[in-house]
C-alpha cells in the first residue's frame, strides 16, 4: 500500500530530466519564436497536447490560430476557454494564467466545410499570418460511415493544402496520418505507397457530392478492400492526395501508431478519452470485459501521447529546414514494436497483477481477468459463459430491483468495440524508422531531452501501472486516497468470493443442467 500512494499515487517513470543548469541549445524552440501556427483538430486529444507542450517550451511562439467549429451549444471562444481550464494546461497556467488569452486565437470553422467554413477576414488572416500548417483533425472512429470519413479526413486535408498554397509565409505543412494507412502490407517503410486507379480521392470526393448515404454505404466494402475500416482507407487517401498533389509544399507526414496515456507530460499515465486501448482497459478492471479477440504472442504497439506530442513539434521544424530539398516529402514512423516489443501475454499479465494487487476501481462487477483467444469462435463460445449468462442474471437481478441498468446493452457495446478491434490484436506489422531515427540524430541532445520521442526509453513496467492509475484518475475520476483505496479493495474482496462460488458451484451446475436437459430431449 505504501509504495502505490507515493507521488499522488503515480510513480515517476525513470527518464533523463532537463536540469536548470544546463545550457539550452535548442533550435526546435527557436524555431518557433515569432512564428504563427494554424491547427485543426487543436481539441482533440493529439492537438491539445501539442498545444500544451508548445505554449509551456516555447513562450516565445507567436499566434495559435486553432479552427474550431460549435459544438453542443458552444460557441469556438467558449470551447477554447473550457480548454484552458483542462488539467492537461495545470503547469502552463501556473507559468502564466492569461497564456490562453496572449497566445491563442479560436478561428471558426470546420474542415466539412468549403474553405473550412472560414469567413473572408479570418482566411485572410491566416493567408497573411500563419507560417506552420498542423493538420490534426480527423474522425478516428474504426466504424465511421464512409461518406464521413472521406469528407472529414480526405476533404480535409484537401482544403488544408488550398488553403496553405495562398498562404503567403508558410515554412512547414505537418498532415497527420497513422502507422495503420497501408496495414494491408505487413511490412511498411517511410515511404508513399500507391493505390488503385479506382481510389482516386477527388473523385471519391465528388461521389460524396452527388451520391446518397446508402449507395455509398453499399460500396464501403468494396472500396475498403482489405483494409479493416474505413479510417485506414482514408487515412490512405490523404497521404495519396497529399503526394499527387501538395509535394512542391513544405510537407512533413507523420505516422503514429496506437496513441495512448502519457509516459511524462504532462504526468504520467495522464489520459482523457476512452479511445484507443482505455476502453478495453477499463472494461477488463471493471471486471466486466473477460475475453476478447487476440494472439497472445502479438506485440502490442502502444505509443504515450507526449512523445506524439512532441515528435509532431519536431517534424514541424525539421520540415521547415528541409524545405523542398528532398525528392518526396519526408514520412515519419512512431512505432515501438520494433524498437522496444511488448507482447499480448505481457499486457495480460500486467493487467492482471496491478487489477489484482495494486489499482482496484471503486465500482467492479466482478474480478479482473482476460483471456485473449485469436479463435472467432472460441471466443464466441466463452462470450456466451463469461458474458451473456452473468449478463442476464444481473440484469434479472436488476429487474426486480427497480435498478434501470442493463448489462446486456452494456455487452452489446464492448462487443462491437472488440469486434473492430480484432484486426490490430490479432495481426502484426513491422514498420521501419529510418526518418524517425535521423530526425533525433538531426536534434541537440538538449532537444532529444526536451521533446523525447524515443520509445527505446519506454520502460513498460512502469508505463502500464501508471496508465492504469490514470484510468482511475483522470477518467473514472475515483478518490485515490487510502480510505478508498481500501474500500474499493473490500468491494473486490467480496467479487472474488463470489467467482470463486460460481467457478466451483454455479457455472459446474449450469453445465450439467444442460448436458441432461440435452440428452433428455
Amino acid at each position: 500500500l505504501q509504495h502505490y500512494f507515493i507521488q499522488s499515487n503515480l510513480r515517476p517513470p525513470r527518464n533523463n530530466h532537463l536540469t536548470i543548469m544546463e545550457s539550452v541549445d535548442s533550435p526546435v524552440t527557436q524555431f518557433y519564436e515569432g512564428k504563427n501556427i494554424f491547427i485543426t483538430g487543436g481539441t482533440g486529444f493529439l492537438g491539445k497536447c501539442f498545444i500544451e507542450k508548445i505554449l509551456r517550451t516555447c513562450p516565445n511562439v507567436g499566434a495559435i490560430y486553432m479552427l474550431c467549429r460549435e459544438k453542443k451549444g458552444k460557441s469556438p471562444s467558449e470551447r477554447v476557454v473550457a480548454l484552458s481550464e483542462e488539467m492537461l494546461f495545470d503547469k502552463l497556467r501556473a507559468q502564466d494564467p492569461e497564456i490562453f488569452k496572449k497566445k491563442i486565437i479560436p478561428v471558426v470553422g470546420d474542415v466539412m466545410h468549403e474553405k473550412l467554413g472560414l469567413n473572408p477576414e479570418d482566411e485572410q488572416l491566416i493567408m497573411d499570418n500563419a507560417h506552420i500548417f498542423i493538420h490534426s483533425a480527423a474522425t478516428i472512429r474504426f466504424d465511421e460511415h464512409i461518406r464521413n470519413a472521406l469528407l472529414l479526413n480526405v476533404g480535409g486535408t484537401v482544403k488544408m493544402v488550398e488553403l496553405a498554397r495562398k498562404t503567403k509565409n508558410l515554412v512547414s505543412f505537418v498532415h497527420v496520418s497513422t502507422a495503420y494507412a497501408n496495414c494491408d502490407r505487413r511490412d511498411i517503410s517511410e515511404q508513399y505507397y500507391e493505390m488503385k486507379s479506382t481510389h482516386d480521392p477527388l473523385k471519391l470526393l465528388a461521389m460524396c457530392e452527388w451520391m446518397d448515404e446508402e449507395t455509398m454505404g453499399a460500396m464501403s466494402d468494396a472500396l475498403v478492400g482489405i483494409r479493416p475500416n474505413t479510417y485506414c482507407l482514408t487515412k490512405a487517401l490523404g497521404e495519396r492526395y497529399l503526394f499527387e498533389n501538395a509535394t512542391d509544399l513544405p510537407l512533413g507526414i507523420f505516422r503514429p501508431s496506437i496513441i495512448a496515456a502519457s509516459w511524462m507530460e504532462p504526468e504520467p499515465g495522464w489520459i482523457d478519452n476512452y479511445n484507443g486501448a482505455t476502453g478495453i482497459v477499463i472494461a477488463i478492471g471493471k471486471g466486466i470485459l473477460r475475453i476478447m479477440e487476440g494472439d497472445k504472442t502479438t506485440l502490442f504497439d502502444v505509443i504515450p501521447i507526449d512523445f506524439c506530442a512532441n515528435m509532431l513539434a519536431c517534424i514541424g521544424w525539421y520540415t521547415s529546414k528541409v524545405g523542398n530539398s528532398t525528392d518526396d516529402p519526408l514520412i515519419y514512423h512512431l512505432t515501438s514494436c520494433d524498437k522496444n516489443p511488448f507482447k499480448f501475454i505481457e499486457f495480460g499479465g500486467q493487467l492482471f497483477e496491478h487489477f489484482h494487487f495494486d489499482v482496484v476501481y471503486n465500482d467492479v462487477y466482478r474480478t479482473s481477468e482476460i483471456i485473449f483467444e485469436p479463435s472467432e469462435s472460441v471466443v464466441n463460445f466463452w462470450k456466451f459463459f463469461c458474458h451473456w449468462i452473468p449478463a442476464y442474471l444481473a440484469d434479472g437481478v436488476a429487474l426486480f430491483t427497480g435498478e434501470k441498468f442493463s448489462l446486456r446493452r452494456l455487452y452489446k457495446k464492448i462487443h462491437r468495440g472488440t469486434k473492430v478491434l480484432a484486426y490490430f490484436t490479432t495481426n502484426q506489422w513491422s514498420w521501419t524508422h529510418k526518418n524517425c531515427d535521423m530526425l533525433m540524430s538531426e536534434m541537440t541532445e538538449y532537444d532529444r531531452k526536451l521533446f523525447n520521442f524515443n520509445a527505446r526509453d519506454i520502460d513498460w513496467c512502469t508505463y502500464y501501472p501508471n496508465y492504469f492509475r490514470g484510468t482511475k484518475k483522470f477518467i473514472l475520476k475515483e478518490n485515490m486516497s487510502p480510505e478508498h483505496w481500501r474500500m474499493a479493495k473490500n468491494s473486490q474482496l467480496r467479487w472474488t468470493n463470489f467467482h470463486f462460488l460460481w467457478q466451483t458451484v454455479i457455472f459446474p451446475a449450469v453445465i450439467i443442467y444442460l448436458f441432461l436437459w440435452f440428452f433428455s430431449s
